[in-house]
């Protein structure tokens, strides 16, 4: 940034030196400075003049042409290179803010990403990365402006120091109007900003909820409150943009009123030469535009401080919620894993309360219960989501804060009620957009193979490049199951945790994720949470969960026997 400063400023003193041999050209021109330049006209700027006696120039008009061809070259040059490193800047900046949000997302902790709300981080990462961007724009031209203002200001100095003096008056007073307009202008950026969190989060609730508004004829109510939204939005960017366009608009006239005043004062009252003030008036011309430059600048600036606001507030609150680990590596499973005294609550709600459980390697078990009886934070604490305020999660004995979680992650395969499937191929949904060497592709029909797919994949017209649309729209339920299932598979991973992955599903489709199921038994550590009871029949270990507490525990048979509850669970469910 200093760097390119430096380069504003060198183009302006190449600029501020070709516009002095103007006044020796107009000399020269108008038959005054037929054999000498008239010095005391250009005041202390007559010293670049000396530069021709220096180099044993001769003084006349063609080598003042000639210097102002090469002093204006080497100007259109530096300003090149300027703008070139402007350019480099801009990116190198921008880069390095969408990496430090991407990479603050990514180590976010689960709990904290809940607090957020979806309409922010996406508006965040598009729009307000992008005015982040407009934002640090109109930043460096308007560093630069000031760097290439107060070159011409010197020189302006030099030429004619009371010109200059009464001008710098005349632009200081013009700054008290900006001023109030930069403030009203502030705020309405932050204001634009906070309407478009609101706004995107609103979006995005249409298109997850459109099926319900649809069939509930309730879509128009939404649609109501995203236009009123819409016009509240656009009421604040109309306002910037009136500001915006009055400040541009007065700016070239508040330049000649200020130059107009100075000269009628200094031709009245001060009696100074015509060439100091028609130099000084070049010079202050283009500082004052600078100035004014500036000024619109910084309004271009405040504009979009309203996206600086968000990246930096987004950015500061997820890396202070960062979710910390430490570097040890978890080795290979040997015998599995076991909760010790888990305690696990929402504020004064105790969803866990000292649960032990064992989840023995390649062994399938099941907890299941009442809505509300802590299945799903017991699974989202063996996935390392969650961290219990007391008790543990043990590895072959050892405790799960000891390694570093995103290594056990890459052991856990898991499957929710909602499949997550991508709106590409079958191919990039399994393997998670792997290269299709012979090695992979081999490790795609395996996963296929496992999920019992393959029958279904080899059907469709485009076999594995057939896309699944948005959410997987163009595909049943069983089907986005089983591609999910088939990306785990991929993953070759140890652990399968399935959240209630069967519930949405009718009898038939049921049937077959079951038989997908059926073939991880022996090979992977199953962990299911079931409504389903039929799901769970022939696993290893069923724990029962009733309030945060394991109530009974062991295999299907010894369920019904030993548990009232588990046996009228699956009484109510018609189960023979």
């Amino acid at each position: 940034m200093l760097f390119n400063i430096f380069l504003g400023l060198s183009v302006s003193v190449m600029d501020g030196i070709g516009l002095t041999m103007f006044i020796p050209l107009l000399q020269f021109v108008s038959g005054s400075g037929r054999s000498s330049v008239n010095e005391k006209s250009m005041g202390a700027l007559h010293y670049i003049i000396d530069i021709f006696k220096v180099v044993y120039l001769p003084i006349n008009i063609y080598t003042v042409l000639f210097m102002m061809v090469i002093v204006f070259s080497i100007k259109a040059a530096l300003n090149y290179w300027s703008q070139i490193s402007q350019v480099h800047l801009r990116q190198m900046f921008i880069r390095k803010v969408r990496y430090e949000l991407t990479d603050s997302l990514e180590k976010l902790d689960y709990v904290s990403f809940l607090e957020l709300d979806a309409g922010k981080i996406q508006n965040t990462l598009t729009a307000e990365v992008g005015k982040l961007y407009n934002a640090i724009i109109a930043y460096l031209g308007t560093l630069r402006g000031v760097a290439m203002m107060l070159t011409y200001v010197a020189f302006a100095f030099m030429a004619n120091w009371q010109f200059a003096v009464l001008v710098a008056v005349g632009a200081y007073l013009s700054n008290f109007l900006f001023k109030k307009i930069f403030a009203t202008v502030k705020e309405f950026s932050i204001n634009v900003s906070k309407k478009g969190h609101i706004f995107n989060d609103y979006l995005i609730q249409s298109v997850h909820y459109f099926k319900y508004l649809k069939a509930t004829n309730l879509i128009s109510d939404f649609s109501k409150k995203l236009k009123n939204l819409i016009d509240e939005t656009e009421k604040a960017n109309g306002k910037i943009g009136a500001s915006q366009a009055f400040t541009s608009s007065l700016r070239e006239p508040m330049v000649v009123l200020i130059v107009a005043i100075v000269v009628a004062i200094q031709v009245r009252w001060m009696g100074s030469s015509v060439g100091s003030i028609i130099l000084s008036i070049l010079l202050f011309y283009r500082s004052l535009s600078f100035l004014l430059g500036i000024q619109t600048g910084w309004q271009g600036f405040i504009q979009n401080v309203g996206g600086i606001d968000s990246v930096s507030g987004l950015n500061y609150f997820m890396r202070l919620k960062k979710e910390v680990q430490p570097d040890n590596v978890l080795p290979a499973i040997s015998t599995g894993l076991r909760t010790a005294d888990l305690v696990f609550a929402y504020g004064e709600n105790v969803v866990l309360n000292k649960v032990n459980i064992d989840i023995p390697k390649n062994k399938a078990i099941a907890l299941v219960g009442e809505s509300g009886s802590g299945k799903t934070t017991l699974a989202n604490i063996i996935t390392g989501l969650l961290q219990p305020q007391s008790g543990d999660l043990l590895i072959d004995d050892i405790s799960l804060k000891q390694y570093n979680l995103e290594t056990y992650r890459n052991r856990i395969g898991y499957i929710s009620q909602e499949a997550v499937v991508f709106n590409d191929n079958i191919f990039n949904n399994v393997t998670f957009w792997a290269e299709p060497t012979p090695e992979n592709v081999e490790r795609f029909w395996l996963s296929i193979e496992k999920a019992s797919l393959t029958e279904f994949v080899n059907n469709l017209p485009n076999k594995e490049n057939t896309p699944l649309g948005n959410s997987g729209t163009l595909i049943s339920g069983g089907q986005k199951q089983r591609i999910s299932i088939a990306r785990e598979l991929y993953k070759d991973v140890d652990i399968f945790i399935m959240d209630e992955a069967t519930s949405a599903l009718d009898s038939e489709t049921e049937r077959l994720i079951q038989e997908s199921i059926e073939k991880l038994r022996g090979s992977y550590t199953v962990v299911i949470i079931a409504h389903r009871l039929s799901t769970i029949k022939n696993v290893d270990i069923i724990y029962l969960l009733d309030k945060g507490d394991v109530i009974a525990k062991g295999t299907f048979r010894e369920m019904i026997e030993i548990s009232p509850k588990f046996k009228n669970m699956v009484s109510l469910q018609e189960m023979h």
